[in-house]
């Protein structure tokens, strides 16, 4: 049963794949549709991006979800000012997703992975990428609220092991994480990547935390902060201050 279900998702795999042209070609209308000022056109290109990014985490190809995380964020920085600029930006998020359906190798992957982290720094010149790991949708939302005045780039996430991923995949200035999560704890994930050979293996971390376990020296953590009263003015300190001494 296993094997059967192994290979119809190999099947459904391919498919996608064979498909993404076609997809890719559907957001680029999106794209196309914001010089016409259409109605609601970025809210309509947000939504075939992200549906596209989590196709491609169902069918286990975290490239499409790499390039497709980036491109949400450029879509959110650039509403209210989608100049010819920011249209080249778009149009080449997509040239990135096309590029995945024909990759036939580590050295091709890599590539794109390179490409997209030049034009993260071309298109969003200035901001600072950071991962949020909280199980709670509704605190995400609360940390959403208190981050927004920094003009970051914000990528959420609920669970450890689908942050992991993103952490030895695309590039972040800092991890702002929950010390306890339904899967990997914090403690576990931030020790995985010390050890790891990722790009973010020294990213300077913020615990979200009111236990009174001590945290192991070794893990580097830069701040550990309680959910008490000050939360709202404890995060956006810490935040602030440890992205203005990454910038320096």
């Amino acid at each position: 049963m296993n094997t059967d279900f192994a290979l119809l998702l190999s099947g459904m795999r391919d498919d996608f794949v064979e498909e993404l042209p076609e997809r890719c070609d559907f957001i680029e209308e999106g794209v196309l549709a914001l010089e016409c000022n259409a109605t609601n056109a970025l809210d309509e290109l947000y939504r075939r991006v992200h549906s596209l990014k989590g196709s491609g985490g169902t069918f286990g190809l975290p490239l499409v979800t790499s390039i497709c995380h980036q491109f949400e964020s450029f879509i959110s920085i650039a509403r209210g000012h989608f100049d010819p600029l920011a249209k080249s930006n778009a149009l080449a998020y997509v040239d990135l997703l096309r590029r995945v359906a024909v990759v036939s190798d580590s050295a091709a992957a890599t590539a794109i992975e390179q490409d997209l982290e030049h034009l993260r720094v071309s298109s969003m010149p200035g901001c600072a990428s950071v991962l949020l790991l909280e199980p709670s949708s509704a605190t995400r939302k609360f940390c959403q609220g208190v981050l927004k005045p920094l003009s970051v780039r914000l990528v959420s996430q609920d669970r450890g092991l689908s942050a992991l991923e993103l952490l030895l995949h695309q590039p972040f200035d800092l991890l702002i994480a929950a010390r306890e999560l339904p899967d990997l704890n914090a403690l576990a994930l931030v020790a995985a990547l010390r050890e790891s050979g990722s790009r973010n293996k020294d990213i300077p971390v913020i615990l979200i935390s009111s236990s009174s376990v001590p945290v192991p020296a070794y893990l580097n953590i830069n701040a550990t902060i309680k959910r008490d009263a000050d939360f709202v003015a404890t995060l956006g300190r810490w935040t602030g201050d440890v992205l203005a001494a990454c910038s320096n």
